[in-house]
């Protein structure tokens, strides 16, 4: 009798064991899908989240690339509770615009790794007498074409007239930079124009090409400024002042402008730590295939 209430006894434990461990494996937390919010779709951020993604499923690390209209945008997703993204690129000028304006965001970001130099160039009529940034700040009335008010390049220039306040004075116009450039062949009566851009130094952009192909008409501005060079409380400088050969064409003559890193950054409180702990890996071991050569 005893022995066969031992052996009831024993399967009753194996039962009860069985059950515990199919419970825990049935409430496991499943992690959800990383999502990085990059930037507009065909664009360099774009396509490093695409290259970051094939990389990622190559480790058995399941990651989105989600299209954004830019930096700021990539923020906002970033922070924003009950959206998916955990990973972003932003430009380091729109990342500290950001955390000025929300200090506390500062404790859930994490800057993982940079992503490569985005520069300014900004682009007047060869003829007219907007040879640098000081010139902007000192005519009467100046006008500055921009893509969109959504764009990065807004933001940069934003960021710029914070250190530079003369630029506050500028009225920027939006639209599409080539048909602005194309209009300096039409004078406008005391009214100084110029249009920006921001991206990688080789990028080959329609407005790069068009000073490049066009010397005699356009010219690119320059920019030497330091109050743009200056460190921030950090003991860090946003921008680097820097002499570039847009679009890395051989014979076009440089420019002295300003760049800005890009950054791949975290949300802390999204990204579960195992999650981490592979994203942490891929960038020590492959970055060299997200990041693009451009230095």
């Amino acid at each position: 009798m005893n022995r066969l209430l031992h052996k009831a006894l024993v399967v009753c434990l194996l039962g009860s064991f069985t059950n515990v461990s199919v419970s825990q494996q049935d409430t496991a937390p499943v992690l959800a899908d990383i999502v990085i919010s990059s930037g507009v779709e065909g664009g360099g951020y774009w396509g490093a989240g695409s290259r970051l993604q094939a990389v990622a499923n190559g480790m058995g690390l399941t990651l989105k690339n989600q299209a954004s209209i830019g930096s700021l945008a990539n923020l906002r997703e970033l922070m924003k509770e009950g959206s998916p993204v955990s990973l972003a690129f932003v430009q380091q000028d729109a990342l500290q615009y950001y955390l000025d304006s929300k200090p506390g965001a500062v404790q859930a970001i994490e800057t993982l790794e940079n992503i490569g130099r985005e520069c300014v160039f900004i682009i007047a009529d060869s003829k007219g007498d907007i040879e640098t940034v000081e010139d902007m700040q000192k005519a009467s009335r100046m006008q500055l074409g921009i893509k969109s008010p959504n764009s990065g390049i807004r933001v940069t220039f934003d960021y710029m007239a914070s250190l530079a306040p003369g630029l506050g004075d500028i009225t920027v116009n939006y639209g599409n930079a080539v048909d602005m450039m194309n209009g300096f062949a039409h004078p406008l009566t005391n009214i100084k124009r110029a249009v920006m851009v921001v991206h990688a130094p080789d990028a080959h952009s329609p407005e790069i090409d068009m000073v490049i192909a066009n010397p005699d008409r356009f010219r690119f501005v320059e920019i030497r400024d330091e109050r743009f060079t200056r460190k921030i409380a950090s003991g860090e400088a946003i921008y680097h002042s820097m002499k570039v050969a847009p679009g890395a064409i051989e014979g076009a003559g440089s420019v002295q402008t300003i760049c800005v890193q890009g950054l791949l950054v975290a949300n802390k409180n999204k990204l579960a730590a195992q999650q981490r702990e592979k994203v942490i890996a891929l960038i020590d071991n492959h970055w060299s295939q997200v990041r693009p050569d451009t230095e």
